[in-house]
């Protein structure tokens, strides 16, 4: 389970990396794209996360699943998922404040 974090850290890192290294301050339309596909990407990651956990519950619950431990896995990667979703919505928002907040 850590070795899938890391590799889902360093995934995130390299597709900030790519995205923080195109350095215009004009974007066109395409690396708007890129964002907002980068963003989807990651929210349906997000939501499959969540689904898988809810299934592996379900069958839990039901008796079908055969292990508790496969079961905890799914449940703890979606919930680390959505921690970070929660912390990348906080700063985002911060962000968003602070700009809204300058003087000009």
């Amino acid at each position: 389970m850590i070795n899938q974090m890391n590799s889902l850290y360093s995934e995130t890192l390299r597709q900030v990396q790519n995205v923080s290294q195109k350095s215009p301050v004009h974007k066109t339309e395409t690396e708007n794209d890129e964002f907002s596909s980068i963003l989807k990407n990651s929210l349906q990651s997000l939501e499959s996360k969540q689904s898988e956990s809810a299934d592996a519950v379900r069958s839990l619950i039901d008796g079908s699943a055969d292990d508790l431990h496969t079961v905890m896995i799914k449940t703890t990667e979606a919930q680390l998922s959505l921690e970070v979703a929660v912390q990348l919505r906080n700063r985002a928002l911060e962000a968003y404040n602070e700009i809204k907040n300058m003087q000009f």
